[in-house]
């Protein structure tokens, strides 16, 4: 058996148990949480010798130094430690966005965003349900989830190898696959804060905006959620992907709101249908909206900045988040 290291922020203590990696609120740290009950020196429950007490460092493997290395961690500042766990937190998202990686390619991508945009855009702030919390396992039987079971099976490959090391929640692996899927097809990279909690139940029905819907009521669906109009523009401009007809399918760009302004589908009846959503060009319609349209359609770099923000908050909004211990 080899030893885990229980850290607390005041006090530490070095606990017997098997090495792996656990997760806390918000990061991961490869050593579980632990609290005591009193201030002490740094002990070893279990030793080489069979004593009870103390351990004779100079026996210590390498392995052991190893470990005592990281305990050294109490003796620097507060902002140190910090440091060093924002670092370990980097590398284990890092592990995570590899394995979601192995099972997405840039025909997959608008898929599994969609996924993403659909579980976490049932936030309601008013009556403060829904969000990303992973629930979109219970909703995909719905109309307006058809074709997302597709995608689902797609981050179960990574699940099941990443549930192998450690367990993670749904709603982590869509935040991370969303923000994936959009890197790989040229977009913006976007750090993602772990710690979700997954639902254990559906989230109520009719929260997603619908297709149909005029600016106003597009305006007034995500103010509810507690975005603005340019929220709405710049995460309406995920649309870039896919068989939308806005550009190339599987490139992440402005080509969204380029097309919008142009407004085909006006120079014949035929491309209505194949332009968009009725909601896309809803947007065209509103002088508010527009005026975001056209500086993301000059501006690519504007855009994935607004983008990468805007993303952010629609993955953290309504989102559970685990405690510490």
């Amino acid at each position: 058996m080899r030893n885990t290291v229980g850290i607390d922020m005041d006090r530490w203590r070095l606990s017997s148990g098997v090495s792996s990696f656990f997760s806390t609120s918000k990061f991961y740290c490869p050593a579980k949480f632990a609290r005591t009950t009193h201030f002490g020196p740094i002990r070893a429950s279990s030793t080489t010798n069979g004593s009870s007490e103390g351990v004779i460092y100079k026996s210590l493997s390498c392995r052991r130094r190893a470990l005592l290395s990281m305990i050294t961690l109490s003796l620097v500042p507060c902002d140190r430690v910090n440091s060093s766990f924002a670092a370990i937190a980097a590398d284990e998202g890092f592990r995570l966005r590899e394995e979601i990686g192995k099972v997405l390619s840039r025909g997959k991508a608008a898929g599994v965003l969609r996924l993403v945009f659909h579980d976490a855009g049932t936030f309601d702030i008013d009556e403060k349900i829904g969000g990303m919390n992973g629930s979109i396992l219970f909703e995909l039987d719905r109309p307006e989830n058809k074709g997302l079971k597709k995608s689902l099976k797609i981050l179960e490959k990574a699940k099941s190898q990443i549930d192998l090391v450690q367990s993670v929640s749904w709603a982590d692996i869509l935040a991370l696959a969303g923000a994936e899927a959009i890197s790989l097809c040229g977009g913006p990279s976007i750090p993602i804060q772990l710690g979700r909690v997954d639902s254990l139940v559906a989230d109520p029905e009719g929260k997603l905006p619908e297709e149909s819907l005029d600016a106003t009521s597009l305006k007034q669906c995500f103010e509810r959620k507690g975005f603005s109009t340019q929220e709405l523009v710049v995460l309406s401009g995920a649309h870039t992907l896919g068989s939308k007809g806005f550009g190339n399918p599987t490139i992440f760009d402005n080509a969204y709101f380029k097309i919008l302004m142009e407004k085909p589908w006006l120079a014949a009846a035929s491309m209505t249908s194949m332009v968009g959503l009725p909601s896309d060009r809803a947007l065209v319609e509103d002088d508010e909206c527009v005026g975001w349209i056209s500086k993301y359609a000059e501006d690519q770099s504007l855009f994935f900045e607004d983008f990468k923000n805007a993303y952010t908050k629609l993955v953290d909004t309504g989102a559970t988040w685990k405690k510490s211990l």
